[in-house]
C-alpha cells in the first residue's frame, strides 16, 4: 500500500472515530466533549479532499469552499449568541449548497444516462413539500427557508446524477435537513433522538458527498486512450 493511500485511509479512520464519539457524546449528554468534536468534522474531510488531489482545480476548489462553510455553520454559532440560532447555521449551509452544486454540475454533465432527469420529480417534490410544511414556522425566515429548499433540491438533484456516493450523500444531507427542519419550524414536533439523527445523517451524508467527488474528479482525469508507441499488426488468413 501506498504511503499516501495509507495517510487517507487513516484520515477517514480519524473522520470516524470523530464522528462516533460525538455521537455517543451527544445521546450521553457529555456536551463538553460534543462542543470540541463537532469543529473537528469538516476540516478532517478537508484534508482528505487536498491530500487526494493531484491539483487545485475549479472541482477542488469549490469543494473546499463547500467545506469551510459547513465548517462554519458547526463552530460559529456559540460566539454570536444574540443572533437567532438557525439564523447563521442557515446563511452556511446554503453557501455550502451553493458551493457543492457548482462543484457537481460540470460532474453531473458527464453523465450520459438520461434517466438523471427523472430524479428533479422525487427530489423537487420532496422540497416542496418540506417547504409547505415550515413556512407557518419559519417566520422572518421564510425567504431564506425558500432559498434554502430550491439549493437544497438542486444539490441533491445534481448529486444524483454523478455516482452512487454522491447520490447517496445527496440524499442523506437532505434527510438531515428534513429532522432539523422539524425541530426548528414544527412546534410541539417530537422525534426521538433528534439532535442525533441529525448529525449522524449529515456527518455520513457529507463524508459520501466529498468521496464521491474526489472519485468522479479522478475518474475524470484519468485518460480514455492508451498513451505511447501504436503498433498495426496484420494479420493475414
Amino acid at each position: 500500500m501506498s504511503r499516501s493511500r495509507t495517510v487517507v485511509l487513516t484520515a477517514w479512520a480519524a473522520y470516524a472515530v470523530v464522528a462516533a464519539v460525538h455521537l455517543i457524546a451527544m445521546a450521553l449528554g457529555a456536551d463538553g466533549i460534543s462542543r470540541i468534536t463537532q469543529p473537528l468534522i469538516s476540516p478532517l474531510l478537508l484534508f482528505i479532499l487536498l491530500f487526494s488531489a493531484r491539483r487545485a482545480d475549479r472541482t477542488t476548489v469549490l469543494t473546499a469552499g463547500a467545506l469551510l462553510c459547513s465548517w462554519m455553520g458547526d463552530l460559529l454559532p456559540p460566539f454570536v449568541p444574540q443572533l437567532d440560532s438557525r439564523l447563521l447555521p442557515t446563511a452556511s449551509f446554503l453557501a455550502s449548497l451553493i458551493l457543492f452544486s457548482l462543484a457537481l454540475a460540470p460532474l453531473w454533465m458527464r453523465n450520459r444516462d438520461p434517466l438523471r432527469y427523472a430524479m428533479a420529480i422525487p427530489y423537487g417534490g420532496i422540497v416542496v413539500g418540506l417547504f409547505l410544511a415550515f413556512a407557518r414556522g419559519a417566520g422572518q425566515m421564510l425567504s431564506l427557508l425558500l432559498t434554502y429548499a430550491v439549493m437544497l433540491a438542486l444539490m441533491a438533484f445534481l448529486a444524483a446524477g454523478v455516482n452512487t456516493l454522491t447520490w447517496t450523500g445527496g440524499t442523506l444531507f437532505m434527510l438531515s435537513n428534513a429532522l432539523l427542519g422539524m425541530v426548528w419550524f414544527l412546534p410541539g414536533a417530537w422525534l426521538p433522538n433528534s439532535a442525533v439523527a441529525v448529525m449522524a445523517t449529515y456527518f455520513l451524508g457529507q463524508a459520501l458527498l466529498t468521496a464521491g467527488i474526489i472519485q468522479a474528479r479522478r475518474a475524470s482525469t484519468e485518460p480514455d486512450t492508451v498513451t505511447g508507441p501504436v503498433s498495426l499488426v496484420i494479420v493475414e488468413s
